[in-house]
């Protein structure tokens, strides 16, 4: 039976590869987008707002940023671009890419403009102290990561130790191993403690993350 079901597996894992290929393409894109944006999003404002105190629509400083940038960056500085013939709005184009990506900065540089467009006031001075404090925050969360690097690194290696520590126990005991590995119920105990030892690393890496 325990053969049947691995098997099952197999054969389901390999039907699903395109999917499970096209998905893990699209996670990988999106978490090198959100780096790049948490990184640049602050020299974008800031170019923005320089082509404002130029005398230059949001438009021109728009094309402007994008001259000053390629790749990935590049491309979403383009998605602003026609979201904003949309909307209208960058405040709500930042916002609405902030809630598409999961990206705080881009939530609170949306959420700035919109209260400043309710408001009102000048468009770059806005932007400029919102660079400021997205470059601030930025480098305050490279320090507190830099000061935890340690801690964090002994949390990562006590998580890999324990399944570690299980396969060596099982490999010093052979008929525990054949138990384990040839029975229904060694796999449904191997399917239990994986799971078990999944959820608490990620419990672990939720707990040393630095938002």
């Amino acid at each position: 039976m325990g053969l049947g079901v691995a098997v099952f597996v197999l054969l389901l894992l390999i039907w699903r590869i395109p999917e499970i290929r096209t998905t893990y393409q699209r996670a990988t894109r999106i978490r090198r987008l959100k780096k790049a944006l948490d990184a640049e999003l602050d020299s974008i404002l800031s170019i923005l707002a320089r082509q404002l105190r130029a005398g230059h629509d949001l438009g021109r400083a728009l094309n402007e940023a994008e001259a000053s940038y390629d790749g990935i960056v590049l491309s979403e500085l383009a998605h602003w671009k026609a979201e904003r013939q949309v909307t209208l709005s960058l405040g709500q184009v930042l916002m609405q890419r902030g809630e598409r990506l999961d990206l705080e900065p881009l939530k609170i540089a949306g959420a700035t403009l919109l209260v400043r467009d309710k408001l009102g006031g000048p468009l770059a001075a806005t932007l400029e102290e919102l660079a400021r404090s997205l470059r601030e925050t930025r480098s305050l969360r490279l320090k507190i990561e830099a000061a935890s690097a340690t801690h964090r690194m002994q949390a990562t290696m006590l998580s890999v130790l324990i399944p570690l520590l299980s396969a060596g126990a099982i490999a010093l005991s052979p008929g525990a191993t054949q138990a384990v590995l040839f029975s229904t119920a060694g796999h449904v105990l191997l399917a239990v403690c994986g799971l078990l030892m999944g959820i608490g690393h990620l419990w672990v890496r939720s707990l040393c993350r630095v938002d």
